[in-house]
C-alpha cells in the first residue's frame, strides 16, 4: 500500500501527493526562476523528510503533468512558457525559436529513401511509391523537445539529399546545394490529435496531452513543390503566430 501520512498544514494523502502539490506551489510562487532547475531528488527528499523513491514519484507526476522536464544528463526543471511559432512564408524552425531567445537544435532520427505515402507523393506531384528522402528528427529549444517532424522530398530530383544534410544539419543550406536558393511555404494545415506512443517518447510528455499536427508544403520561386513536411508539436508547448503580413 502506498504510504501515507500528513506532512505538514494538515495535509493529507500520498506522501509523493503532497509533494508534488507543494512543489507546485512554489514553481507557482516563483521559487525556480533564477534558472528554473529543482532540487535533486536527493535533496528534495531531505527537504520534505521522504525517501527518494517518494520524491521521485513527485517530480515524474509533474513531468507528466507538462510542469517539469527532465534534461539529458539529469536535473529536473520548470518548463519555460509557451514558444510563439510563427507561421508565414518563409517558416524556419532554427530561426522561430532564436527570435524567442531560445538556442535551436536537433536530435536526428533517420535518414533514409523510401517509397512515398500517397499524402507525400500528391503534395510533391509524384506517384505513389516513387522513392523520397525520408528525414525524421526532433526539434528542441533550450534542449527541450517541441516538435517532432517528417520531412519528405523526391530523391529523383536530390540525389544524395541524405549526405548533403548529414553534413550542413541545414534544410536551407542543403537545397543550396541543387540550385535552390530560396524556397516559401506554400500551404500549413493545423489540427489537434492525441499523440503516438513515439510521440510521448521523443516528446517526452505525457499521453493524455494532445499535439498539434501539422501538415506543410513548402516550393522554390519557380512554384514546384520541393519538401513535404509532417509535424507535430508538443501542444502545452508550443503555440501558433500568424501575422497580418502573412494572411
Amino acid at each position: 500500500m502506498a504510504e501515507e501520512r500528513m506532512l505538514h498544514d494538515g495535509q493529507e494523502g500520498p506522501l509523493w501527493k503532497q509533494i508534488e502539490a507543494a512543489l507546485l506551489q512554489q514553481i507557482r510562487d516563483g521559487r525556480f526562476q533564477s534558472n528554473g532547475r529543482l532540487p535533486s531528488e536527493f535533496d528534495l527528499a531531505s527537504e520534505f523528510g521522504v525517501n527518494r523513491h517518494t520524491a521521485r514519484q513527485a517530480i515524474g507526476a509533474l513531468v507528466q503533468r507538462g510542469v517539469l522536464f527532465k534534461r539529458k544528463g539529469g536535473g529536473s526543471y520548470v518548463v519555460p512558457g509557451m514558444l510563439d511559432y510563427a507561421i508565414g512564408e518563409r517558416t524556419r524552425f532554427s530561426t522561430n525559436v532564436a527570435a524567442q531567445g531560445r538556442a535551436p537544435a536537433h536530435t536526428l532520427l533517420v535518414i533514409e529513401e523510401r517509397p512515398a505515402h500517397k499524402k507525400a507523393a500528391d503534395a510533391l506531384n509524384m506517384a505513389e511509391g516513387d522513392l523520397v528522402v525520408f528525414i525524421s528528427l526532433i526539434g528542441e529549444a533550450d534542449e527541450i523537445p517541441i516538435s517532432v517532424a517528417e520531412t519528405y522530398l523526391s530523391a529523383a530530383r536530390f540525389p544524395g539529399f541524405g549526405e548533403k544534410y548529414r553534413e550542413y544539419h541545414s534544410m536551407t543550406k542543403a537545397l543550396a546545394d541543387y540550385g535552390v536558393r530560396d524556397y516559401k511555404r506554400d500551404v500549413t494545415r493545423c489540427s489537434a490529435r492525441m499523440p503516438s506512443p513515439e510521440d510521448v517518447k521523443h516528446l517526452r510528455q505525457s499521453d493524455a496531452s494532445p499535439v498539434l499536427f501539422v501538415e506543410s508544403l513548402d516550393i522554390d520561386t519557380d512554384g514546384q513543390p520541393i519538401v513535404y513536411h509532417e509535424t507535430r508539436y508538443a501542444g502545452e508547448r508550443v503555440q501558433f503566430v500568424i501575422r497580418r503580413g502573412d494572411l
